[in-house]
This record gives C-alpha cells, sequence and structure tokens, in this order.
C-alpha cells in the first residue's frame, strides 16, 4: 500500500510538472515582440522638440518592445539626468516611430550627442508623454536699460571663443558659437575694449545662468557681432563719463538768443577725441546729437528750423550744438460718444442707465499710458495748425494706442453684467469749436460705443493720460 501512494504521488507530480511546463512553454509562445508600423522624422519647429526626462522610462537602441532593443539608458540614469544641472543633459526629440500594440516612440538625443535611441512617449504623438516631457531650456529675465553700457570682464583670446554665442550655450541642439560676417567666430580679443548694449535677456533653465543678446557694439547695431549672446557674468557695466572726447554740449536758444536749457550728448562710439566731428556717431540709445537734441528739448519748449553749425554732422567733440527754440503749447484731448450700439449678439440689450450720443466719456474710458515722444506730438507753436493727420496716423487710428478703450463702468440688465467698448470714430479728432484747432486749443476725440458682455475690469483703467488732466 505504502508502494502504491509512492507511486501515485510520483505520478501526480509529474503530472503537475507536466502542467506547468506546458503553461511555460504556451506563455512565452505568446509573448512575441512588438512591430514598428511608422517611422517617421519630426516636422514640428525644432525648439519646441526640447524635451526632460521623467526619469520613469529607459532609453533603447529601437523602440523598447521590439526586438533586438538594447538599454542605452536605464531608468536610474534618466532619472539623474532629469534634474541634471547641466544644459548638455537637455534633449531633443527628432523621430517617432509607432508599434502594432499603439505604443509611441520617440527617437531623442542629448545636446552633447552623448545619449541618443528611442524613449516610450505615451500612446498618442500629439504630446509628449511617458519617459519624456516638453521643456523650455530657457527662461524670460529683464534685460539691462538700452542706454547701459557694457564691456567684457571675462579674458579675451586670440585662439579661441568661450564667450560669443548664436544662443544661449546648451539651450538649442548644435547650436553654437556665434557667427560673424557668416563665419563662426574662433577669436574674441578684437572684444576686449568693446562697448556693448543689450536687448533680451534668458536664464537657462538647467544652470540658472543669465545671458544678454547684444544691441550694439561700440555703438552699431549692423556690428555682426549683433544678436549673438554673452553671459551677464562675463560682462560689468561701464559708466561712460562724459568729457571733451566724447561730448557736445546742446544748448537750447530763444529767440531773444538766450540759453533755456541745455543737454549733454554722450557718444560710446571708441577712438573720439576733443575737435573731431561727431559725423554719424550715436549714443547709447543708438541716437544721433539731432535725434538726441530733439528727445531733450527743454519742458514746455518745441524746436523751430535752424540749427547751429547748419549740419549736425560738423559739430565737434569738445564744442557746442546750438538749438532753436520756442515757446510750445500743449492741446488737451476730452473724449466723446458718437454712435451708441446696445445690440449684443443679433439682439438688443436694455441695460439700466444706458450710455447716450454725444456724451462725455473722458471719465469712462481706461486710458492709456503714451510715451513721452507720443505725448509731444499734442505740443507745438501756438501760433500753429494742430496736425491732425499726424496725431491720427500716430494715436488714434486701427492698431494705434487710443485707437479703442475698455470702459470702466459696469452696466446691468438684469443679473447680466455688460460694460461698452470705444472705438475711434476716423476723422473725428477735432477743435471743441471749430475744428481750426491751434497747438494749446481743447480737442475733442469722438468714439463709437459697443455694448459688450461682461464686468468692466478695473486693471484695465489703471493706466493714466496726462494730457488729459
Amino acid at each position: 500500500m505504502q508502494s502504491s501512494l509512492k507511486k501515485s504521488l510520483y505520478l501526480g507530480l509529474a503530472a503537475v510538472s507536466f502542467v506547468a511546463v506546458a503553461g511555460t512553454t504556451s506563455a512565452n509562445a505568446s509573448a512575441k515582440a512588438a512591430k514598428t508600423v511608422s517611422n517617421v522624422t519630426m516636422t514640428t519647429p525644432a525648439a519646441s522638440r526640447n524635451v526632460n526626462l521623467t526619469g520613469t522610462n529607459a532609453i533603447y537602441s529601437k523602440p523598447g518592445t521590439t526586438k533586438g532593443a538594447q538599454v542605452v539608458a536605464t531608468t536610474t540614469t534618466a532619472s539623474k539626468i532629469k534634474d541634471s544641472k547641466s544644459g548638455t543633459n537637455n534633449f531633443r526629440a527628432y523621430r517617432v516611430a509607432k508599434t502594432d500594440r499603439g505604443s509611441v516612440y520617440y527617437k531623442v538625443v542629448s545636446f552633447d550627442g552623448h545619449y541618443r535611441g528611442y524613449i516610450y512617449g505615451g500612446k498618442s504623438d500629439s504630446a509628449f508623454a511617458g519617459g519624456l516631457v516638453a521643456y523650455p531650456t530657457t527662461k524670460d529675465a529683464t534685460a539691462p536699460a538700452a542706454s547701459d553700457v557694457y564691456s567684457l570682464n571675462a579674458a579675451t583670446s586670440t585662439t579661441a571663443n568661450t564667450l560669443f554665442f548664436k544662443e544661449p550655450a546648451w539651450t538649442n541642439y548644435k547650436v553654437g558659437r556665434a557667427k560673424v560676417d557668416g563665419k563662426v567666430l574662433t577669436t574674441t580679443d578684437a572684444y576686449k575694449d568693446a562697448k556693448f548694449t543689450f536687448n533680451k535677456a534668458a536664464t537657462t533653465s538647467r544652470e540658472g545662468q543669465t545671458w544678454y543678446q547684444i544691441a550694439s557694439v561700440n555703438g552699431s547695431t549692423t556690428n555682426g557681432l549683433v544678436g549673438a549672446w554673452v553671459k551677464a557674468s562675463d560682462v560689468t557695466a561701464k559708466a561712460v563719463k562724459a568729457d571733451d572726447n566724447n561730448s557736445i554740449t546742446v544748448n537750447y536758444v530763444d529767440a531773444s538768443n538766450h540759453t533755456v536749457g541745455t543737454a549733454t550728448f554722450v557718444t560710446t562710439a571708441p577712438n573720439t577725441s576733443k575737435g573731431y566731428k561727431v559725423g554719424t556717431n550715436v549714443d547709447a540709445n543708438n541716437d544721433n546729437l539731432y535725434a538726441f537734441a530733439l528727445n531733450n528739448l527743454p519742458k514746455g519748449y518745441v524746436a523751430v528750423p535752424g540749427t547751429s553749425p547748419a549740419k549736425q554732422e560738423d559739430a565737434l567733440f569738445g564744442g557746442t550744438f546750438n538749438v532753436n527754440v520756442t515757446q510750445g503749447a500743449t492741446s488737451k484731448v476730452s473724449f466723446q460718444s458718437s454712435n451708441v450700439i446696445n445690440t449684443v449678439d443679433g439682439k438688443d440689450v436694455n441695460v439700466e442707465n444706458p450710455l447716450t450720443p454725444n456724451t462725455d466719456i473722458t471719465s469712462q474710458v481706461a486710458k492709456n499710458e503714451l510715451t513721452n515722444a507720443e505725448l509731444k506730438l499734442f505740443t507745438g507753436k501756438a501760433s500753429d495748425t494742430v496736425d491732425f493727420a499726424g496725431l491720427e496716423g500716430n494715436l488714434f487710428d486701427a492698431n494705434k494706442p487710443l485707437n479703442t478703450f475698455y470702459g470702466k463702468t459696469t452696466y446691468y440688465a438684469g443679473n447680466e453684467a455688460y460694460h461698452y467698448v470705444f472705438t475711434y470714430v476716423g476723422g473725428s479728432l477735432k477743435n471743441a469749436s471749430n475744428g481750426a484747432a491751434k497747438y494749446g486749443n481743447d480737442l475733442t476725440a469722438r468714439y463709437a460705443a459697443q455694448l459688450t458682455h461682461g464686468a468692466a475690469n478695473a486693471q484695465d483703467a489703471t493706466n493714466n493720460i496726462s494730457y488729459t488732466k
């Protein structure tokens, strides 16, 4: 009996083992490798394909579930890369493959070329997912003032360029050193005493380094290095001290030959000296002498024909440049409704206390801030007729600062909130009385008022037009 029991147990165990082996063979037979059904080059803008790894998936030589795929970077490596502080570990996606299992794999390459291969990207090719995520390699930063002049504080070289780049270093794939005249810059010694101004700034996402984009070199905006980038830490603000070798005194003279104001033009150009003609040299704002003189008129004065010397280019460093001026007059503007449209989405809306035509809306409009140059358009000789065409073309026409306003007041129809949007009516800027305005006269601008859904936005009304006071 014991012999029979042992034999039964043996046969039973053998049967179980056979079933287990048979089951394993069946599972292996069904676990077939995935097949790639498409593999195409990505055509979206290159910078939009800058990515970072998420650390959840490895990088493979082929789509990961396909036959023969080998690991290029493990998930452990990918996890370290995602937190790297070096731009060399930024990645660019450049191909997208799909398998017959519905999986998407992106082919990526690190900016230094060290890692290249496929990484799982989810089930859709419309957005990065899975092992990678879209990654902006820079963030906007605040640039220095346009008038601030800088010089290099880093060592220059006659044999290498480690300072100037086409874009901040390692922020775009295969975008490297700056080019000048179509050639890669390989020396920086020519710029060791250069004066730079900047117009943009960016901070790299990995290193946290701030870079400046060059706007001018030694006062020139056409220099081949303009547009290149340099690290903020490699430059220092350079104070340009006015002296006889680089400056000209502008005298503003009235009809009685009295000086009513002065200003000092200081060039950023190198190698100027006392007695040297100003020519086309400019200041840190890229203004030539005459533009500088007009931008710095004494308050309440306007320029009149006649300067000394006859040509501003002939003015000499260390000397003076006279500009004839006269007392100016500034016109003020009020705003008035023209036609009022209370139809919204094809339906007439009866709001409480609606706006009516020919109503002063100066206190209603959300006012825009104008630049000093724009404000000067309202100032001229008191005996001169206002340049209505110039005002309209620069300030009131479509897409100009005074073309459209958002009303400050909220109107209600039941529980529905509305506000008016005011749009300038072309040709309606005139003298409040007869249209033949002189500078200093009050002006009126008329606006169509369109009722619009939504409460008035207080933020739209925070600015102020100083000339209406």
